[in-house]
């Protein structure tokens, strides 16, 4: 995916010593934003180079949600009473945030890891 130059924004002031990227993709049915921060020292590309293979990892996974949006999607889920969602990497704050949402709902959170994803399942307790 190339983004078109009406796509491109380029801050010139800027308080921060570094620099950052934003790669926002867009589907039917969710729209997900990739971002990097740079350091002094530490180049353009590297930044972009991290942000886009973020990007890259979501898209080959064919899962639903990205690994940031999959840790916000599970607190709504369980709110609602349960359900599942697929997303392409489940981080230690996914891990955390599924324990600590167990700890205030009557609700239990497993992941499975599948072959390109994995499956966050959110079930009631009954």
């Amino acid at each position: 995916m190339r983004p078109t130059p009406s796509a491109l924004r380029v801050a010139t002031m800027s308080a921060s010593p570094g620099n950052a990227v934003l790669l926002t993709v867009e589907s039917e049915t969710v729209t997900e934003v990739f971002s990097a921060i740079g350091e002094r020292g530490v180049r353009a590309e590297a930044v972009a180079r991290e942000a886009a293979l973020e990007a890259r990892r979501y898209l080959a996974s064919g899962a639903a949600v990205g690994e940031h949006l999959g840790d916000q999607v599970m607190l709504p889920m369980a709110l609602a009473g349960g359900g599942s969602y697929t997303l392409d990497h489940v981080s230690h704050h996914a891990i955390t945030n599924a324990e600590v949402i167990t700890h205030f709902l009557p609700v239990t959170i497993s992941f499975e890891q599948g072959e390109r994803f994995n499956t966050c399942h959110v079930r009631a307790k009954i």
